[in-house]
């Protein structure tokens, strides 16, 4: 799936970058994705996003922050988190009454 950017932008190393293409993951990716976060869900976050876009964490810096909300829905979508898997955005449960 290709993302178009609405705010192109140049890497580190000098690569104006308009659109990112994004692949689909392997078991192999996640873990190489796990062991290089070092813990941290934003690290483990940027890591899933930039190896998705072939690119490296460190360019994903120089990103706009809604180009890159774009491509982090994409990341969640292809790890299987949706939208009522968001904290946050489950449904209210059945709601019970209690006695006074």
């Amino acid at each position: 799936m290709v993302i178009t950017m609405q705010f192109p932008f140049t890497t580190a190393a000098g690569v104006k970058v308009e659109s990112v293409t994004t692949r689909r993951l392997k078991v192999k990716d996640l873990k190489s994705i796990g062991e290089r976060s070092g813990g941290s869900e934003t690290q483990l976050e940027l890591n899933g996003v930039a190896l998705m876009c072939n690119l490296v964490p460190e360019d994903l810096e120089e990103m706009d922050a809604a180009d890159y909300q774009a491509v982090k829905g994409r990341f969640l979508e292809v790890v299987g988190i949706t939208g009522s898997d968001l904290a946050g955005t489950k449904p209210a449960g059945k709601m019970v009454p209690l006695p006074a």
